[in-house]
């Protein structure tokens, strides 16, 4: 199992009040699988892609991925991880637009390090694998949402992670776009890919091999 999570809880303290956004969650992962997580706006499934990607902490519960307890790493650990075993794509792209599509897809070797002819040679093929080759040296006001979503793709791609999550990776797309990037996702999914992708959307979710439904901070299966 890669990943295993079991009666995961957390809260937020808002003034005098407390909420809990994710509360006695279990989910278990195996390598390959590609699950799907949906729920509305406020269900707790962003925290819960935090609880997964060692982002935040939760208040009770259990974490463990590729066999490693993950909530008794300290913080350079909890980097390593993230660093090397953890993919992230989020909605919002989060490029640097400064930086052209190889800049951006390079951003993980800043704290993953390597020599620079291994290190060019897997952002080549992470750009390729998306199909931006054509792209490398446009900046992200050069691209169209896709392929900015495409060159977020691309730089989870480039450190070979265990662990891909997407958090509504298809949310700021039209209906093109959207099954461009999930065609992406299929393929790599086939090709071995762990996938954990959250969204609202069912029709989005309808890709993924396993579902399930968060509502209230808690997780039932479709």
């Amino acid at each position: 199992m890669l990943l295993s999570a079991q009666r995961l809880s957390k809260s937020y303290i808002l003034g005098e009040e407390t909420l809990c956004v994710v509360s006695g969650l279990s989910l278990f992962v195996a390598r390959g699988e590609f699950v799907a997580i949906m729920g509305t706006s406020g269900s707790g499934k962003s925290t819960l892609m935090h609880l997964f990607g060692g982002l935040t902490q939760p208040d009770s519960g259990s974490y463990s991925l590729n066999g490693r307890n993950m909530l008794t790493l300290n913080d350079t650990e909890q980097s390593w991880v993230r660093a090397n075993w953890i993919g992230f794509v989020f909605q919002t792209f989060n490029l640097l637009p400064e930086l052209n599509v190889v800049g951006n897809v390079s951003l993980p070797f800043l704290y993953k390090k390597l020599d620079n002819k291994t290190r060019d040679k897997k952002v080549s093929n992470a750009i390729e694998r998306v199909g931006l080759a054509h792209r490398k040296k446009h900046r992200p006001s050069e691209l169209s949402g896709g392929e900015m979503q495409r060159v977020a793709i691309a730089r989870a791609l480039v450190i070979e992670p265990l662990l891909i999550l997407a958090d509504e990776p298809t949310g700021n797309l039209d209906a093109r776009n959207s099954d461009e990037i999930l065609r992406i996702f299929h393929e790599l999914n086939s090709a071995g890919s762990t996938i954990i992708m959250v969204t609202h959307d069912p029709q989005v979710a309808a890709v993924a091999q396993k579902k399930f439904q968060m509502s209230g901070g808690i997780l039932n299966a479709e």
